[in-house]
């Protein structure tokens, strides 16, 4: 190549790097303000907020003492009368009798509503079956229905027998 070719070349490049990095060097020192200051706040609407701010904690940290106060208050309250509970189970457990009875409750015949002589025991044994108060059905005891609807215990006579399980 020519020896000419080699020294413009070098010149043809300085005055574009020269410019180059110029712009690089504002651009990295210029200062980036996207939003125009704020006004120093007084002091005075400063130190009214602090005051707040502390009388609020203040009141919380009140609060918090007096409900930390009533839940203990409200603990010891209820072990008292955990232990009156327990005193007064312990005091029904002596006096019951040791044989489970039934109450001597007439029995009602549900077909005519006369009462009968015979005690609710008696008849409980006859009712293996449920009666739903809505539909006048009786179920037996593998009927899905079988104490699931809104009824009573009843004999095996009683109302009409369920489609589902013969009754």
């Amino acid at each position: 190549m020519n020896s000419k070719t080699f020294k413009v070349v070098p010149l043809s490049f300085k005055l574009p790097a020269l410019i180059l990095l110029g712009g690089l060097l504002a651009a990295a020192f210029a200062r980036d303000n996207p939003e125009p200051a704020k006004p120093a706040a007084d002091n005075h609407e400063v130190g009214d907020e602090l005051r707040k701010i502390r009388d609020g904690i203040t009141q919380l940290r009140e609060e918090n003492a007096k409900l930390k106060e009533e839940n203990a208050q409200l603990r010891k309250e209820n072990q008292q009368l955990r232990r009156l509970l327990a005193e007064k189970g312990e005091g029904n457990v002596a006096t019951t009798p040791t044989t489970p009875t039934t109450p001597a409750i007439p029995a009602t015949n549900s077909i005519s509503g006369v009462q009968t002589n015979q005690t609710y025991s008696e008849t409980e044994g006859q009712l293996t079956h449920w009666f739903t108060t809505s539909s006048g059905k009786r179920h037996n005891i593998r009927c899905r229905y079988f104490k699931t609807t809104e009824g009573r215990p009843c004999g095996p006579d009683e109302g009409k027998a369920c489609k589902l399980c013969g009754g």
